[in-house]
């Protein structure tokens, strides 16, 4: 949402970017380049989806300042803030405009109105809406539940559907549970602020749609309870990161080349963070075998969620390039549902497929891989020998063999066994 001034020309700044981008891209001069096909499309399209929603940014502002809209629906309490926002975009009011009317400082409105006035308080949120001359009228509807709070969630799921002694000793809910004395409400309670503050609002209706058809609803439930703990991480981290942009062609291969590096793993989580890519780590659920998952944090960050289930160098970067490949291919799908990719989960067949196809051409062009020898070779020293060739680590060389081969005892001394989750905790970054 833009909020004054500035940002719409920074904005419109930025669509100016966008379409010159957009307009001067050129898929066979970036495959010349060496820039694989798959990565080129997905390219092409992050720079025309970033163009429409900066267009539909600004078409919002622009339709404010007119001065015509006079009203706005809430869909939620937590609305308010944004709506606040509009009525004084509305009412030809400048930040520093309201923050005199008001008796606050100008920063204070900023701040306020950079998070949507998350921060503030009721009387405070009444307060400004007196000074903008705004009415409120809305209807609260009380559904059929002895609690309130998340009554969707209390009335359709079974706590013992949910790995609550597994989450109880790794001390997911605010406070510890005595399990054998804690009663079926107060189970319900626990996971419905769990999943509340993770930011998944709907968990029974996210519940519902990953169950259908597929496995069992104890295993679906414990994916999703892993779920929303990485979003509560996510959400920790938020304040460092810059709103989710496309990585380019150039960037990605940058981060591949991480990987010849020591400490290429935390390198590469903080290039991503740059660019509005969360990456967070928790262990995996039993009952699941998670690799990875890609989701939505607000709309505003792209969230990866990884589970070092093997813990290899070339497993590391292949599950962080396929999570990688499902932000940059299917930002729309990835808002609404997220992706939890578990061994021997089909479910979105086509999307997975693309997501791989994403990951093995950022490592090494299928053109390249497919026009080189080394697909056949029993040589060590031949892997090591293209892998520094290409700038990447051997293991993803290595790694892509034994795939192809279905051969997994090969090379076993190149795939860089149990290298990555000391790194990652030694960096501060699992637990």
């Amino acid at each position: 949402m833009i909020r004054n001034d500035q940002e719409y020309k920074v904005t419109k700044a930025a669509l100016i970017s966008y379409e010159d981008a957009l307009a001067d891209f050129d898929i066979l001069k970036s495959i010349k380049r060496g820039v694989a096909p798959v990565i080129a499309e997905a390219q092409r399209t992050s720079y025309q989806r970033q163009v429409a929603e900066l267009r539909e940014q600004i078409e919002a502002y622009d339709a404010l300042k007119s001065g015509e809209a006079t009203e706005f629906a809430m869909s939620s309490f937590a609305s308010i803030g944004k709506e606040l926002i509009s009525a004084r975009i509305a009412k030809g009011l400048t930040q520093r405009e309201l923050a005199r009317l008001a008796g606050l400082k100008e920063q204070q409105i900023q701040r306020y109105e950079k998070d949507a006035y998350e921060t503030a308080n009721l009387r405070r949120l009444e307060y400004i809406a007196r000074v903008l001359d705004v009415n409120f009228t809305g209807k609260i509807t009380v559904k059929p539940s002895s609690d309130a709070f998340a009554s969707d969630f209390l009335n359709s799921i079974d706590p013992s559907q949910f790995p609550l002694s597994e989450m109880n000793a790794k001390g997911w809910f605010d406070q510890k549970l005595n399990l054998r004395r804690a009663s079926a409400s107060e189970k319900k309670r626990a996971l419905a602020v769990f999943f509340t503050n993770s930011g998944v609002i709907q968990p029974s209706k996210a519940l519902h749609r990953k169950t259908a058809g597929v496995g069992s609803r104890v295993k679906q439930a414990a994916l999703l309870s892993w779920q929303a703990r990485i979003l509560s991480k996510a959400r920790r981290k938020a304040g460092l990161a810059r709103r989710y942009k496309p990585l380019t062609p150039d960037t990605i291969k940058a981060l591949v080349s991480f990987s010849r590096m020591p400490d290429g793993p935390v390198l590469a989580i903080d290039m991503l963070l740059s660019h509005g890519v969360i990456v967070v780590f928790e262990k995996h659920l039993e009952k699941t075998k998670l690799d990875g998952a890609a989701m939505s944090l607000d709309g505003r960050y792209a969230v990866i969620g990884m589970t070092l289930r093997h813990d290899r160098i070339d497993n590391f970067w292949y599950v962080l390039l396929h999570e990688l490949g499902h932000v940059t291919r299917h930002w729309g799908p990835l808002l609404t549902d997220g992706f939890l990719d578990e061994e021997g989960d089909d479910l979105s067949e086509k999307l997975e497929s693309e997501a791989d196809d994403f990951a093995t051409n950022a490592i090494i062009p299928n053109e390249a891989w497919d026009a080189s020898f080394v697909r056949f070779t029993k040589s060590p020293e031949a892997i090591v020998e293209f892998a520094v060739k290409w700038n990447i680590h051997e293991a993803l060389v290595a790694g892509r063999i034994r795939k192809e081969r279905g051969n997994y005892s090969e090379f076993s001394d190149l795939i860089g066994n149990g290298k990555i989750r000391l790194l990652i905790k030694n960096a501060g970054l699992m637990e």
